[in-house]
């Protein structure tokens, strides 16, 4: 009997795989290289439409739902779905499963139903999950839903259809990892080995299949798996070629989607700037079904509880997707049908609030509301009233023609005072089980917020602009799902000068030849870095000295997670614990494992407060950090070559400690090096801007990546009032 279940996931996982900078500083970034680049022309009008969209529904279905969660009598610890790696099933155990898997309570219709009566504009069906059984016909294998079991049904086909009869879009959730693919051996819970050439051809003929034989697809999710660039390409040209509006999640890998779709029940760390989605579960636990979990909520609580979810995604400018996992015949639970209504009613009174909105239009939060708004309304959802009863926003220009809460049509009383409303609490006079008022703000014309972070230049002024003081556009710039790291896509300052302004470009010879576009209010220049050379970045290079570098133990996990405390007294930990010192003469180590960390701990001595240039190679990513403050946390794009990291470090008088961490995704030969770079020079190029930019915005000239960061960690523009 085949047993394909590693009995140590963890080690079999290992064994089988094979800049974001807020600078004191201005680190010095690598040359651009030749690689695989992400050329992909966004689907501009489909994005918009997606995101006025907002809600959908997600719907995980397959084999695992006749186990509901259970296993020889007792409950798995963990999702439901990924029952065949958590528990002691062989393969012949699961196939028996799925012979029988008999969905006669299944009902297209009825999902399409409940997602159209909640207000959803999208069903998004898991048309393959890890276990490798398809829900679709498929030439590939055998097992699917049509060859594999004794019903004569394509529960894919039947949802399309329901989908078209019920006019609503048709999206899918794809893995790309299968665990009922030889090539897929050791199966794992941790489901993100790479994915081997012959696995690749099945997922393309699959992807193929999905999209010339079920009609329009709005979208695809695709989940788990360490695809190649190359991979990523492959399957984004196939189905741009087959269904070019199809928008694709960043589950693709190596930036090559369309949009980014978090983690369920996963809050993104930081403000995107970019088309994205959070999807979320009932219970947080599972996404199938699972008959012994115990809901500790009645469906009111569960519904308010999910409301505001959707309220802090949308008000962010994301939209939400809700999944429900019907039971192993078909049937949807009475739980999650009634949470589900619950909402459905709340959104029938507030969805002028919900659909076709963009994220809250004001730099500042509050932890009593939140807010969204179109062309001439904002919508301020009341989750709870402050002491003073008062609603109070800062930052608006325009001047208000009513108020009134959604559903009851009550006006509240509002008064403007310059470019602050204020609005006075007054009871909605009507129900609201969700206990989350709307109130409706009409504005006279187009919103026109006041910026809150502006920059002042008087006329006799210098003003430097860096990335410490602008403000950024933020995506997540990704390999996979462990490699994802935040990404800087543009900056922006807001200005306010009455006179014409001298730029100084500032930037260092490793950003020589890189073109970008900068934008002001009324004027957008594409701009070549060339420059003049000037004076040396380490003037003073013989009054630093440069310790030893010690190097720790190997920590698993994810690119971004912290495993040595940055604020911590490091030195103490290298006492106590296995760090190593390094020295030209000393062994190299044993290559790491995939998904492998190593902390590099050097201390450096300066005499003054001076700069100093150092090169930092590593291997997928480096994170680093000068006397505790984070620098820079990057990922490699060129996967086959180390990444290269040349940073100017503000080094203060006395002890400087220097933290990195090196990254080791795919378990590839240790790259890491440190370097001291003496001859670093600064280059300089001018430009002249009119009186009252309002603002000055740099992103990349030409838009190949909306995810990557545009690699300008040095860059600084020094203004003066031209003569």
């Amino acid at each position: 009997m085949q047993k394909i279940k590693s009995s140590n996931i963890f080690v079999a996982f290992f064994l089988i795989l094979a800049s974001f900078v807020f600078p004191n500083c201005n680190p010095v970034e690598e040359k651009e290289e030749k690689k695989t680049v992400n050329k992909q022309e966004l689907p501009i009008k489909e994005l918009d439409q997606w995101q006025d969209d907002r809600l959908s529904l997600f719907v995980h279905y397959g084999v695992y739902s006749s186990l509901a969660g259970t296993w020889n009598d007792e409950p798995i610890d963990g999702a439901a779905e990924e029952i065949w790696a958590t528990s002691d099933m062989f393969v012949e155990d699961y196939e028996k499963v799925a012979r029988n898997f008999d969905p006669k309570e299944w009902d297209a219709r009825s999902i399409v139903s409940i997602a159209r009566d909640i207000g959803m504009r999208t069903i998004i069906l898991t048309a393959k999950h890890l276990d490798g059984f398809c829900l679709f016909s498929t030439e590939t294998t055998s097992f699917n839903i049509v060859d594999f079991t004794h019903i004569d049904r394509d529960i894919m086909a039947e949802m399309a259809e329901a989908c078209k009869t019920g006019n609503i879009k048709l999206s899918l959730r794809f893995s790309l990892t299968d665990w009922h693919l030889p090539a897929a051996y050791p199966m794992s819970k941790y489901h993100a080995t790479p994915v081997p050439e012959s696995h690749h051809r099945v997922n393309l003929q699959q992807i193929e299949e999905l999209l010339t034989n079920y009609g329009d697809i709005s979208e695809i999710y695709f989940h788990s798996g360490f695809n190649t660039p190359e991979q990523s390409r492959d399957l984004r040209d196939l189905i741009k070629k087959l269904q070019p509006q199809c928008l694709i999640s960043n589950g693709i890998g190596n930036n090559f989607g369309d949009f980014i779709s978090t983690a369920f029940n996963q809050f993104p760390a930081h403000d995107l700037d970019v088309p994205w989605i959070m999807p979320a579960s009932i219970d947080p636990s599972t996404l199938a079904y699972h008959e012994k979990l115990k809901n500790n909520y009645g469906t009111k609580e569960k519904a308010r509880e999910k409301v505001r979810e959707l309220v802090d995604v949308i008000s962010k400018g994301g939209n939400f997707a809700l999944n429900i996992g019907p039971k192993g015949n078909g049937s949807t639970g009475s739980f999650e049908e009634e949470t589900l209504n619950q909402i459905g009613r709340w959104i029938k009174v507030n969805r002028k609030a919900v659909f076709g909105t963009k994220k809250n239009p004001f730099d500042n939060d509050s932890p009593f509301w939140k807010i969204t708004h179109n062309a001439d309304k904002l919508y301020i959802f009341v989750d709870s009233v402050p002491s003073t009863e008062k609603i109070k926003l800062t930052g608006l220009k325009n001047k208000v023609a009513s108020a009134q809460f959604l559903g009851s049509g009550i006006e509240p009383e509002y008064i403007q005072k310059g470019n602050t409303l204020e609005i006075t609490w007054t009871s909605p006079a009507m129900a609201d089980p969700m206990q989350l008022f709307v109130i409706e703000v009409e504005l006279t014309d187009t919103l026109h917020q006041v910026p809150e972070k502006t920059l002042k230049i008087n006329p006799s002024d210098t003003l430097i602009l860096t990335r410490a003081n602008a403000l950024t556009h933020q995506s997540i710039s990704s390999g996979d799902k462990y490699s994802s790291v935040p990404s800087v896509t543009a900056i922006k300052w807001n200005i306010e000068a009455s006179h014409v302004l001298k730029a100084e470009i500032k930037f260092s010879s490793r950003e020589i030849g890189r073109n970008i576009l900068l934008e002001t209010s009324g004027n957008e220049t594409l701009l070549q870095l060339k420059g003049q050379q000037g004076e040396l970045i380490s003037s003073q290079a013989d009054t630093v000295q440069t310790g030893t570098v010690f190097r720790s133990k190997a920590f698993y996990g994810a690119m971004d997670e912290i495993h040595v405390n940055p604020n911590g007294n490091n030195r103490l930990q290298i006492a106590k614990s296995s760090w190593m010192a390094m020295s030209n003469n000393s062994k190299k180590p044993v290559n790491p494992l995939p998904m492998t960390a190593h902390y590099y701990y050097v201390e450096i001595d300066s005499e003054n407060q001076q700069k100093h240039c150092y090169e930092i190679s590593g291997n997928d990513g480096l994170q680093v950090w000068l006397n505790n403050e984070e620098l820079i946390l990057s990922r490699n794009t060129t996967p086959e070559k180390p990444i290269k990291k040349h940073l100017v470090l503000d080094l203060q008088e006395g002890k400087n400690i220097l933290l990195i961490k090196n990254y080791n995704r795919k378990g590839s030969s240790d790259m890491f090096n440190l370097t001291v770079v003496d001859d670093a020079r600064w280059y300089s190029q001018f430009v002249t801007f009119s009186s009252n930019p309002e603002f000055i915005k740099i992103k990349r000239a030409d838009n190949t990546n909306p995810h990557e960061d545009i690699n300008l960690i040095n860059f600084s523009i020094i203004l003066t009032p031209e003569k």
